[in-house]
């Protein structure tokens, strides 16, 4: 864990959560993010993006903001997917730094402290996190993440990429506004799009080993994955290949805002 100084940052952090029935994760995450953003950030924002839960996740947020002013949650219509709430909050965020984590907290978010580093030292537009100090983590969920990364690799990247998955990334306002507006992934592919996009536009773009704990409570649909991960990365070099990718897409285009879900 890092030494952290007990001065405040200067920067406007925007913390993005994207969350699909968290009501048993997400008050443990709360509690455990705000004092370190209250004290640390004076000016911070968190965004808790609920994307169409069933168990009272947006409810939760919203009676927590009553005593926590900078947290807000944005609703999803539907179950649109990890994707579309990553791009909606970093979209609405308002920081000069964006930060999109886990609801389960995996990665310590006192660990963001040398992604700032890096991008005031080198200027780039980008910090992600490699999941170096891993914990419970299973077998399967291993080899699945390992598959993502070869197909990856073989299908879209134009860059080496050490961890895609690892859903710990700090980006500049420069940068959101940049990329986030040209992404068009729903599902869980998001992290491949956002590398294609970072290498395309030659975004400067830095790795940081981070501890990683594999929550109780995770999901992951692997036959889903299987089927749908490599159409979504083929899908991004297809739109690619026709220009589309090089269009952002409109706000009153995006899924959340549609009363039918269209594909870009």
């Amino acid at each position: 864990m890092p030494n952290i100084p007990e001065e405040p940052r200067p920067h406007y952090l925007s913390v993005v959560i994207p969350a699909y029935n968290e009501s048993h994760r997400l008050p443990r995450t709360l509690d455990e993010i705000q004092p370190y953003l209250e004290r640390r950030f004076p000016r911070h924002e968190v965004l808790v993006v609920d994307d169409g839960s069933s168990d009272g996740t947006a409810d939760l947020v919203e009676a927590r903001a009553a005593s926590w002013p900078t947290l807000r949650v944005l609703r999803q219509p539907r179950n649109l997917g990890k994707g579309a709430a990553v791009r909606r909050g970093c979209l609405e965020a308002r920081g000069d730094l964006v930060l999109f984590m886990d609801a389960d907290h995996a990665t310590p978010i006192e660990e963001v402290e040398r992604f700032i580093d890096d991008i005031d030292r080198h200027g780039c537009g980008a910090v992600v996190g490699v999941r170096t100090y891993q914990e419970h983590e299973s077998k399967w969920r291993r080899i699945i993440g390992l598959g993502v990364q070869i197909l990856a690799h073989l299908i879209v990247f134009r860059k080496a990429v050490i961890d895609s998955q690892c859903a710990f990334k700090l980006f500049t306002r420069q940068t959101v506004q940049q990329i986030f507006p040209l992404c068009r992934v729903d599902g869980g592919m998001i992290d491949v799009e956002l590398f294609y996009l970072l290498h395309r536009f030659n975004v400067p773009c830095y790795y940081e080993p981070v501890h990683w704990d594999n929550k109780e409570g995770s999901r992951i649909n692997i036959a889903r994955c299987m089927i749908f991960d490599p159409v979504d990365m083929v899908m991004i070099r297809m739109r690619d290949a026709v220009g589309v990718a090089r269009r952002p897409v409109q706000q009153e285009r995006q899924p959340w805002s549609l009363p039918h879900e269209v594909k870009q």
